[in-house]
């Protein structure tokens, strides 16, 4: 049924508990997770911003690898032996609904919340703006508190 599942990460908790249940859907049908890391250039309005930018983009993208490794790692562990990470730049849902389309994917699984300021990556508003344009089923994964 759920071949291919997709779980968008930032690395914050909300992405944890879907990670959880991305790996126990995996390990139901035998299927194989792909994990997402978006990052989003930020904004930045001054004289030198290209030099800051590409220096916050390096930051990002190296935190981004990080926690990738380190979750792959965690689903590896639970079980799961089809695990692949993804690392891409641009507007956080439209890469998400891209990749779906790309690798073709069953199942997207994603938090509810995400980080803010600036280690925002993934918002709320990103999720809402999944569950509303896919073509495929999405679950969300509310944060505790």
């Amino acid at each position: 049924m759920f071949k291919r599942i997709l779980v968008p990460t930032d690395g914050s908790r909300g992405v944890e508990k879907a990670v959880n249940c991305a790996t126990t859907i995996a390990l139901a049908f035998d299927s194989k997770i792909y994990l997402l890391f978006v990052t989003e250039p930020p904004a930045l309005l001054f004289e030198y911003a290209n030099v800051a930018e590409q220096s916050i983009l390096e930051a990002i993208n190296k935190e981004g690898k990080h926690i990738l490794e380190k979750t792959a790692q965690q689903i590896r562990e639970a079980g799961v032996e089809q695990v692949e990470t993804v690392l891409r730049a641009g507007t956080p849902a439209k890469v998400i609904l891209d990749f779906v389309d790309e690798a073709k994917i069953d199942l997207i699984v994603m938090g509810t919340h995400g980080r803010r300021g600036l280690d925002r990556i993934l918002l709320g508003s990103v999720t809402e703006e999944v569950v509303r344009l896919s073509k495929v089923p999405v679950m969300t994964v509310r944060m505790g508190q």
